[in-house]
């Protein structure tokens, strides 16, 4: 269930990121260099959530997992592909 949760938020995350900086439908298209930025706050989400699945209350670190690996995953899509 966490990794379904995990990958939702992932989801809703990266399609959120694409529509307000790639799609051009709310405004123009931003830089490449804009994802690098991006990689670091999913660092940021991915350290919370190591370190809350390790404490006693896990009930967060799936919400942050999600939001690490949308940011993180569309920030190297970003980088690389478009």
């Amino acid at each position: 269930m966490k990794t379904l949760v995990a990958a939702l938020i992932a989801c809703v995350i990266a399609e959120l990121l694409y529509l307000s900086l790639d799609s051009g439908r709310y405004s123009a298209a931003t830089p490449r260099l804009f994802s690098l930025p991006l990689i670091g706050l999913a660092l940021i989400f991915g350290a919370r959530a190591w370190t809350m699945s390790l404490s006693e209350e896990k009930r967060t670190a799936s919400f942050f997992a999600g939001l690490a690996l949308g940011v993180g995953g569309y920030a190297l899509v970003r980088l690389f592909l478009f």
